[in-house]
């Protein structure tokens, strides 16, 4: 908006109704007025600034048992107190969650492109004011939730606590985020009530390693399927791979082999990576690498690497991967180092019928969708330095919810 650019003044007028409705008795009656005055409202307009003069029309009560003596007859498209119009805000709103913008750039943008005035801090007040209209539990239910839930744990920016964010396995859509403290079991099992109460009923739960998670999920939903993400699984594996391979690159240093130490550092992410994935570049530098390091650490890590994708890739059912696995069990790798015996213990525990609940069930997913859904969340708190607070990344969700997954039509 130019400084010397004149501003429009616009009068709006809307039509008197014959009849009108108190708002505290509900009685429909004839109209009588009682008062009127003029408010300025501000308007987006493409070619100047421009100011609406709006007339506030208050109606008397005819009621005598009413305690309103008075009630003000509602505008169309401007709310009660409000100094901008329903488009202008909803203008706003868009910007920040279509194009995931932010509020002082929206401020700069309403005033370059709409020739009209929002500071930041009335840009942040609009959309609060916006996101307050709805709740959760009218949300969540008209997402259309298909039955398996996946919930992980995540640590959003500018706070110190963890948040627990919930979200459908087979839409990839974001259900709901609340605090979680620690991620202790009183937190996880107040969530996934809240989660119960908005009408969201799983048959399946995809979890991350947490051991507070399955117990306190049968609990509040009985008889529910759980499935350990297979991501977080193999993150956990690769883990003690790695501590092992670091551990020979140490023992090779100390034999003064620093070139084949260097060389095993520069090459790690490739022992490390899945066979099925490597690449022509991969076997190049891999075949002479094999050679070199046969009967070592490094060939251990890539046999045993490989047996337990088997367990989790070629295995047709629960029977056959506890066989599989007894056979690696029985190949002893716990006594070469402390590392693999690690992973043979993470594999012992009961958990792992958790792990491969996906080959009885195919319909479940043996990943979930919450790291694409963290990324996601992520880069909206990216461009803002993260949320100040739970109600800032509520509010968020709840406006990002019905923008991107109702279209915009709640109600």
């Amino acid at each position: 908006m130019k400084k010397d650019q004149k501003t429009k003044i616009k009068i709006i007028k809307f039509k008197i109704p014959k009849y009108c409705v108190c708002p505290t008795c509900g009685i429909r009656q004839k109209f009588r007025k009682k008062r009127e005055h003029w408010k300025t409202v501000k308007d987006i307009d493409f070619n100047s600034s421009i100011l609406l003069k709006v007339r506030i029309v208050y109606a008397k009560c005819l009621n005598p048992k009413c305690q309103t003596k008075s009630f003000r007859l509602e505008t169309p498209g401007i709310e009660r107190y409000a100094r901008a119009t329903e488009r202008l805000k909803g203008e706003v709103v868009a910007g920040i969650i279509q194009d995931n913008s932010t509020c002082p750039r929206i401020s700069k943008r309403i005033n370059r492109c709409f020739n009209t005035t929002g500071s930041k801090s009335t840009v942040d007040r609009w959309k609060h004011q916006e996101a307050d209209k709805y709740k959760f539990e009218d949300i969540i239910p008209k997402l259309g939730f298909k039955g398996i839930l996946c919930i992980d744990g995540y640590k959003p920016k500018r706070t110190k606590n963890y948040d627990l964010i919930a979200s459908d396995s087979k839409t990839t859509r974001i259900l709901y985020i609340d605090e979680a403290g620690g991620l202790g079991r009183g937190w996880i099992e107040e969530y996934l009530i809240k989660i119960r109460d908005f009408g969201i009923k799983p048959w399946a739960i995809i979890f991350d390693m947490g051991v507070a998670f399955p117990g306190i999920a049968r609990k509040v939903f009985p008889g529910v399927l759980i499935q350990h993400d297979y991501f977080h699984v193999m993150k956990k594996i690769h883990w003690h791979l790695r501590n092992a391979l670091s551990e020979y690159r140490l023992q090779l240093k100390k034999q003064g082999l620093k070139e084949d130490a260097m060389e095993l550092w520069y090459q790690k992410w490739r022992i490390l990576k899945n066979l099925d994935k490597w690449d022509k570049i991969d076997f190049v530098f891999m075949e002479p690498l094999l050679e070199r390091y046969k009967g070592t650490v490094v060939e251990d890590i890539l046999i045993l690497k490989e047996q337990i994708q088997n367990i989790f890739n070629d295995s047709k059912n629960k029977k056959e991967a506890y066989e599989r696995r007894k056979a690696l069990l029985d190949d002893h790798w716990e006594i070469k180092n402390e590392h693999f015996a690690n992973i043979i213990k993470f594999l012992n525990t009961p958990y792992f019928d958790y792990m491969v609940t996906y080959l009885d069930h195919p319909e479940i997913s043996r990943s979930g969708n919450s790291e694409i859904v963290i990324r996601l969340w992520r880069q909206m708190e990216k461009v803002r330095y993260g949320f100040k607070s739970l109600k800032g990344r509520q509010d968020h969700l709840k406006l990002y919810q019905v923008s991107k997954y109702l279209g915009g039509n709640l109600f």
